[in-house]
Protein backbone atom coordinates (compact mmCIF):
# COMPACT_ATOMS: atom_id res chain seq x y z
CA UNK A 1 0.00 0.00 0.00
CA UNK A 2 1.37 3.59 0.00
CA UNK A 3 0.08 7.04 -0.04
CA UNK A 4 -4.25 7.11 0.35
CA UNK A 5 -5.52 10.02 -1.75
CA UNK A 6 -8.35 12.98 -0.53
CA UNK A 7 -12.00 12.21 -1.02
CA UNK A 8 -12.71 15.09 -2.49
CA UNK A 9 -16.62 15.80 -4.10
CA UNK A 10 -17.75 15.24 -7.31
CA UNK A 11 -17.97 18.64 -7.66
CA UNK A 12 -14.39 19.57 -7.13
CA UNK A 13 -13.59 21.81 -10.30
CA UNK A 14 -11.35 20.21 -12.37
CA UNK A 15 -8.63 22.79 -12.27
CA UNK A 16 -8.67 22.78 -8.77
CA UNK A 17 -8.46 18.38 -8.65
CA UNK A 18 -5.81 19.23 -10.94
CA UNK A 19 -3.85 21.62 -8.19
CA UNK A 20 -4.22 19.34 -5.40
CA UNK A 21 -3.92 16.01 -6.84
CA UNK A 22 -0.94 17.24 -8.79
CA UNK A 23 0.74 19.59 -6.67
CA UNK A 24 -0.60 19.35 -3.27
CA UNK A 25 -0.91 15.43 -2.85
CA UNK A 26 1.95 14.13 -5.23
CA UNK A 27 4.87 17.18 -3.89
CA UNK A 28 3.52 17.50 -0.40
CA UNK A 29 1.54 14.87 1.10
CA UNK A 30 3.26 12.23 -0.61
CA UNK A 31 6.48 13.10 1.29
CA UNK A 32 4.82 14.06 4.65
CA UNK A 33 3.51 9.95 3.91
CA UNK A 34 6.76 8.51 3.89
CA UNK A 35 8.46 11.21 6.44
CA UNK A 36 5.58 9.26 9.18
CA UNK A 37 7.42 6.02 8.82
CA UNK A 38 10.59 7.38 10.37
CA UNK A 39 13.00 7.17 12.29
CA UNK A 40 14.02 3.73 10.88
CA UNK A 41 16.83 2.83 13.56
CA UNK A 42 17.40 -0.71 11.79
CA UNK A 43 17.98 1.26 8.78
CA UNK A 44 20.32 4.01 10.88
CA UNK A 45 18.06 6.46 10.32
CA UNK A 46 16.84 8.19 13.72
CA UNK A 47 15.69 11.16 12.66
CA UNK A 48 11.89 11.30 13.15
CA UNK A 49 11.33 14.79 10.74
CA UNK A 50 9.35 16.28 13.33
CA UNK A 51 10.31 20.04 11.87
CA UNK A 52 10.44 19.13 8.00
CA UNK A 53 7.07 17.75 8.37
CA UNK A 54 5.33 20.56 10.44
CA UNK A 55 7.39 22.52 7.71
CA UNK A 56 5.76 21.28 5.02
CA UNK A 57 2.01 21.63 6.46
CA UNK A 58 2.50 25.04 7.23
CA UNK A 59 3.83 25.53 3.13
CA UNK A 60 0.57 22.87 2.40
CA UNK A 61 -1.89 26.10 4.14
CA UNK A 62 -0.06 28.82 2.94
CA UNK A 63 -0.25 27.46 -0.25
CA UNK A 64 -4.16 26.94 -0.01
CA UNK A 65 -5.13 30.27 1.65
CA UNK A 66 -3.82 32.09 -0.84
CA UNK A 67 -5.16 29.94 -4.23
CA UNK A 68 -8.09 28.10 -3.14
CA UNK A 69 -9.33 30.23 -0.08
CA UNK A 70 -9.18 33.86 -1.18
CA UNK A 71 -7.39 35.33 -4.09
CA UNK A 72 -7.11 38.96 -2.31
CA UNK A 73 -5.96 39.84 0.95
CA UNK A 74 -2.54 39.77 2.68
CA UNK A 75 -0.86 36.02 3.13
CA UNK A 76 -0.64 36.44 6.85
CA UNK A 77 -4.42 37.06 7.45
CA UNK A 78 -5.29 34.39 4.97
CA UNK A 79 -3.24 31.81 6.34
CA UNK A 80 -5.13 32.66 9.53
CA UNK A 81 -8.62 32.85 8.05
CA UNK A 82 -8.37 29.11 6.32
CA UNK A 83 -7.81 27.76 9.26
CA UNK A 84 -10.07 29.47 11.33
CA UNK A 85 -12.79 28.87 9.23
CA UNK A 86 -12.34 25.47 7.90
CA UNK A 87 -10.11 23.09 10.03
CA UNK A 88 -12.52 21.00 12.12
CA UNK A 89 -12.01 22.35 15.18
CA UNK A 90 -15.21 21.05 16.47
CA UNK A 91 -13.88 17.75 16.65
CA UNK A 92 -10.78 18.32 18.72
CA UNK A 93 -10.81 16.33 21.65
CA UNK A 94 -10.33 19.38 23.88
CA UNK A 95 -10.53 23.15 22.97
CA UNK A 96 -7.60 25.26 24.49
CA UNK A 97 -8.61 28.47 23.00
CA UNK A 98 -11.36 29.40 19.97
CA UNK A 99 -10.60 29.15 16.72
CA UNK A 100 -9.34 32.27 15.78
CA UNK A 101 -6.77 32.51 18.44
CA UNK A 102 -5.81 28.94 17.72
CA UNK A 103 -5.30 30.17 14.14
CA UNK A 104 -3.17 33.02 15.12
CA UNK A 105 -0.93 30.97 17.68
CA UNK A 106 0.13 28.43 14.55
CA UNK A 107 0.79 31.59 12.84
CA UNK A 108 3.13 33.69 14.88
CA UNK A 109 4.47 30.35 17.03
CA UNK A 110 4.73 27.88 14.54
CA UNK A 111 4.46 28.82 11.37
CA UNK A 112 6.57 32.35 11.31
CA UNK A 113 9.69 31.37 13.19
CA UNK A 114 9.97 27.99 11.26
CA UNK A 115 9.94 29.52 7.99
CA UNK A 116 11.74 33.20 8.78
CA UNK A 117 13.93 32.30 11.94
CA UNK A 118 15.12 29.28 11.96
CA UNK A 119 12.48 28.24 14.98
CA UNK A 120 13.10 31.25 16.44
CA UNK A 121 11.69 34.29 17.56
CA UNK A 122 12.68 37.64 16.47
CA UNK A 123 11.48 41.52 16.04
CA UNK A 124 12.70 44.37 14.79
CA UNK A 125 14.25 47.56 16.31
CA UNK A 126 15.10 50.29 14.18
CA UNK A 127 15.13 48.58 10.91
CA UNK A 128 17.15 45.55 12.57
CA UNK A 129 16.56 42.38 13.94
CA UNK A 130 16.95 40.98 17.73
CA UNK A 131 16.07 37.80 19.46
CA UNK A 132 13.29 38.05 21.63
CA UNK A 133 12.87 35.45 24.66
CA UNK A 134 9.63 34.37 25.28
CA UNK A 135 8.33 33.54 28.77
CA UNK A 136 7.38 30.04 26.65
CA UNK A 137 8.53 26.79 25.22
CA UNK A 138 7.42 25.98 21.81
CA UNK A 139 7.27 22.02 21.25
CA UNK A 140 6.45 20.08 18.05
CA UNK A 141 5.30 16.18 19.22
CA UNK A 142 4.93 13.39 17.69
CA UNK A 143 2.66 10.59 18.79
CA UNK A 144 4.91 7.81 20.05
CA UNK A 145 4.90 4.17 18.91
CA UNK A 146 4.79 1.53 21.94
CA UNK A 147 9.07 0.71 21.52
CA UNK A 148 9.12 4.79 21.36
CA UNK A 149 12.08 4.02 18.66
CA UNK A 150 10.02 3.59 15.21
CA UNK A 151 7.89 5.72 13.24
CA UNK A 152 4.46 4.80 12.10
CA UNK A 153 3.47 1.69 10.15
CA UNK A 154 2.42 2.36 6.85
CA UNK A 155 -1.46 0.90 8.04
CA UNK A 156 -1.31 2.93 10.82
CA UNK A 157 -0.51 6.04 8.26
CA UNK A 158 -2.65 4.66 5.33
CA UNK A 159 -5.92 4.74 8.48
CA UNK A 160 -5.09 8.10 9.55
CA UNK A 161 -5.26 9.29 5.97
CA UNK A 162 -8.78 7.74 4.94
CA UNK A 163 -10.37 8.01 8.48
CA UNK A 164 -13.63 10.42 7.75
CA UNK A 165 -13.64 11.30 11.55
CA UNK A 166 -11.01 12.14 13.57
CA UNK A 167 -9.14 9.06 15.33
CA UNK A 168 -8.24 8.47 18.86
CA UNK A 169 -5.22 11.10 18.55
CA UNK A 170 -4.14 13.63 21.26
CA UNK A 171 -5.46 17.36 20.43
CA UNK A 172 -3.52 19.38 17.87
CA UNK A 173 -2.87 22.39 19.72
CA UNK A 174 -2.20 22.90 23.50
CA UNK A 175 -1.74 26.16 24.75
CA UNK A 176 -0.32 26.93 28.74
CA UNK A 177 1.04 29.63 29.97
CA UNK A 178 4.89 27.48 30.27
CA UNK A 179 4.60 26.23 26.67
CA UNK A 180 2.62 25.95 23.04
CA UNK A 181 2.56 22.25 21.94
CA UNK A 182 1.92 21.23 18.46
CA UNK A 183 1.04 17.37 17.63
CA UNK A 184 2.08 16.53 13.95
CA UNK A 185 -0.29 13.74 13.01
CA UNK A 186 -2.99 16.15 14.44
CA UNK A 187 -2.19 18.71 12.13
CA UNK A 188 -1.63 16.62 9.25
CA UNK A 189 -4.81 15.14 9.56
CA UNK A 190 -6.77 18.21 10.54
CA UNK A 191 -4.76 19.78 7.16
CA UNK A 192 -6.22 17.28 5.13
CA UNK A 193 -10.17 17.98 6.30
CA UNK A 194 -9.49 21.42 5.54
CA UNK A 195 -8.83 20.96 2.18
CA UNK A 196 -11.91 18.53 1.65
CA UNK A 197 -14.15 20.82 3.61
CA UNK A 198 -12.96 23.79 1.85
CA UNK A 199 -13.63 21.88 -1.82
CA UNK A 200 -16.93 20.92 -0.63
CA UNK A 201 -17.73 24.82 -0.10
CA UNK A 202 -19.73 25.41 -3.30
CA UNK A 203 -18.89 28.97 -3.31
CA UNK A 204 -15.44 29.39 -2.81
CA UNK A 205 -15.05 26.36 -5.66
CA UNK A 206 -16.75 29.49 -8.33
CA UNK A 207 -13.67 29.95 -10.21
Amino acid sequence: MAYQRLKLSTTTPSVVRHFIEGTIENHYFSDIHAMLRLPLPEQEIVAGQNFAITQVLMAVISGISITLYDKKGRPGDLFKAVIKDYFPWNEEPANDVPPKAAAGIIYEVFRNPLTHAGGLFVDMREDQRYLVQKSYSVRVNRIMTPDKLDGHSEEWIEALETALERPHIDQTLKVRNEMKVINIEGLYWCVRRMIQKLTDDKKKMIT
